[in-house]
């Protein structure tokens, strides 16, 4: 009798498992979740990627989607307004926006 109830225990939680492993997904967003579309219909948009800032000598320059770009440059109709240490401040569309560098995973001792 002990190892029937272990048995229908154990499948009855595997069964359970099964089920709810399908239908949720703690990484994937909500079902009603639709992410926010700023472009005009009809017309595509590059996402911009900041991957770095530069300072030197010859002045500050940043690295978006490979292209390296200095304030005033262009690129994907996003032009560079400044240029900070850990953000980059461009104009597309008539909109301004940040693009900001991910933080450090480490963080310094005390």
């Amino acid at each position: 009798m002990f190892k029937r109830l272990i048995v229908s225990v154990l499948l009855c939680s595997a069964i359970v498992q099964g089920a709810g492993a399908a239908s949720l997904d703690p990484t994937r967003p909500p079902a009603n979740h639709a992410p926010a579309s700023k472009a005009v219909p009809g017309e595509q948009v590059q996402a911009l990627v900041l991957q770095e800032i530069l300072w030197g000598p010859r002045g500050s320059r940043v690295v978006i989607n490979g292209q390296t770009l200095r304030v005033g440059d262009s690129h994907a109709d996003a032009r560079v307004m400044t240029i900070n240490p850990q953000t980059v401040l461009i104009e597309r569309h008539g909109k301004r926006e940040y693009l900001r560098l991910a933080k450090p995973v480490l963080q310094p001792s005390r």
